[in-house]
């Protein structure tokens, strides 16, 4: 068995020899030169040679090697200190100490400091082949583990950059979702629940507040939210100074609502990031207007720099935004208050017209209130109710003033009014709700009506609700061919044309509205 071993020793030395590399240091030129020879005749291709430790620790700084043959007993730099100065953590290599005193506390600290096997001189050149056999063998498995350690740890970095990477992509292409779905929004209700549902989006969370500053009271409103169930639009925060003056949120909505196991007060001044709690402060050319308040970190985790690199983008990209929009309400409402006053010196010209939209819008967003209509749709009558009857500016006033019955060409012209209506108000930026208002609202539940013969649900709630409401106006207030109808019976066409006419659950909707009035 062990003539089996050397011999299989001798073989896996052998199919190593072309690629080893070897440094001989010896103080004695002969001893260098024989083992260099001698090396070479085994088929070893790289034998270099060094005089002292000096010497060989500047080659081993600059090579790699798989042997080092060395002696102890060496000028400037014995090979003690050689090996202490050698580093451990580089590529294996097996150390053979050559010496002639070797003593068992030398052999002791020499194999400590990583010395593989010793050669006494004087030694047959036999002997250092023998020794290469022994101590090559545990050679090659320390190079196969130092290689396999090099594999582990690029892949450990390959791993760590990839993650990196994931996550730089994944912030640039929320940066870039940022960036493109802000431009999308075109009014100030869509950008603040823009805000809330983003924020969630960004940082994992499952609650966010919007607030915006009341600068008269000195405190803070609830414009949008996300997971917290009690708190409303125009839901009014306190604030109070904290000892440096800083303004913060009254402590105990934050506690109900965000704390978790964040300590201290909200500053509505400053970006406040925290394990479980993010406060984000809007401004517009460094004035505060708003914050954002974001909490329950998703899987129980804690927010990061990242969610907080993000959220102040999307604050300092919002503020934009907000001014812009700030800037197109404003000039939206100039128009809106020219159309209005353009559409009341239309009704003026006719004294029984005068003050019509403003009585239909009225009645209309009671009606949407008894529906339980959300505020966007009652905003949405707000601003197109009284232009529902602008086109008319495009009808001669002796049809619209005409005391007897309309010829089939002069009702045409009537029938032509919704489409003048759209025409007139589309640049103003309406949404397809507040223009089907505009369009629709003589359209019938039948299907007979005007300009595109909708049917049921196929004509837009709104519209639906200003068609009950305009119809109830116009038999309730005097027109040129006849005289108002009283209250009741008012009421009693609705019902009539229940079905027909209008959409039944707008009428019973509008008859919960208007029936108390009948007794006035």
């Amino acid at each position: 068995m062990q003539i089996e071993a050397v011999a299989r020793s001798e073989v896996e030395i052998r199919g190593d020899l072309g690629s080893l590399k070897v440094l001989v240091v010896d103080d004695e030129t002969s001893i260098r030169e024989a083992l260099q020879s001698y090396l070479y005749h085994l088929g070893i291709p790289t034998v270099h040679t060094a005089q002292n430790g000096k010497i060989a620790l500047e080659a081993l700084n600059t090579e790699k090697y798989d042997y080092l043959f060395m002696d102890l007993m060496m000028p400037e730099m014995d090979g003690m200190e050689l090996l202490k100065n050698l580093d451990s953590n580089g590529r294996p290599m097996s150390i053979i100490v050559m010496t002639g005193f070797p003593s068992m506390e030398k052999v002791i600290e020499a194999m400590r400091n990583g010395a593989s096997d010793f050669l006494i001189k004087p030694f047959r050149l036999q002997d250092l082949k023998i020794s290469m056999e022994r101590v090559h063998r545990l050679h090659r498995l320390a190079k196969k583990n130092w290689i396999l350690k090099r594999q582990l740890e690029q892949k450990r970095q390959v791993e760590k950059l990839n993650q990196e990477l994931q996550v730089k992509i994944r912030e640039k292409t929320l940066l870039y979702d940022i960036i493109d779905s802000l431009s999308k929004v075109n009014r100030s209700d869509d950008l603040y629940g823009y805000l809330v549902k983003k924020a969630l989006e960004v940082c994992d969370a499952s609650k966010a507040c919007f607030f915006l500053y009341d600068q008269e009271r000195s405190g803070l409103i609830a414009l949008s939210q996300k997971g917290l169930q009690s708190v409303r639009p125009g839901h009014q925060v306190s604030l109070e100074p904290d000892p440096h003056g800083n303004r913060c949120m009254a402590p105990d909505f934050v506690k109900a609502h965000f704390q978790g196991e964040h300590i201290g007060k909200v500053s509505i001044d400053r970006p406040l990031y925290s394990p479980d709690l993010l406060s984000v402060p809007f401004r517009i050319r460094q004035e505060f207007f708003g914050v954002m308040l974001i909490g329950g970190k998703g899987n129980g985790g804690a927010f990061s720099e990242e969610d907080q690199f993000l959220m102040n983008f999307l604050a300092e990209r919002t503020a934009q935004n907000i001014e812009n929009l700030a800037l197109y309400d404003s000039l939206k409402e100039n128009l809106f208050a020219t159309l209005g006053a353009l559409v009341s010196a239309i009704e003026a010209r006719d004294p029984y017209t005068r003050q019509h939209s403003q009585r239909v819008t009225q009645v209309a967003l009671r009606i949407a209130q008894a529906m339980d209509r959300p505020f966007e749709d009652c905003r949405r009558l707000e601003s197109s109710g009284p232009l529902h009857d602008i086109g008319k500016i495009g009808i001669d006033d002796h049809i619209l003033k005409k005391p007897d019955r309309l010829t089939e060409e002069e009702f045409k012209n009537i029938q032509a009014h919704p489409l003048i209506g759209v025409h007139i108000v589309s640049p103003l930026g309406l949404d397809e709700q507040e223009l089907a208002v505009i369009r629709n609202h003589h359209e019938r539940w039948d299907g007979k009506g005007y300009p595109d013969g909708l049917k049921g649900t196929d004509i837009p709630l709104l519209a639906r609700i200003l068609s009950v409401a305009d119809a109830f106006d116009a038999m309730n207030s005097d027109r040129a061919y006849r005289k108002a109808l009283p209250f009741e019976h008012c009421l009693e066409e609705l019902v009539k044309n229940k079905g027909a006419q209008f959409d039944p659950e707008v009428v019973d909707a509008a008859l919960r509205v208007l029936k108390p009035y009948t007794h006035e």
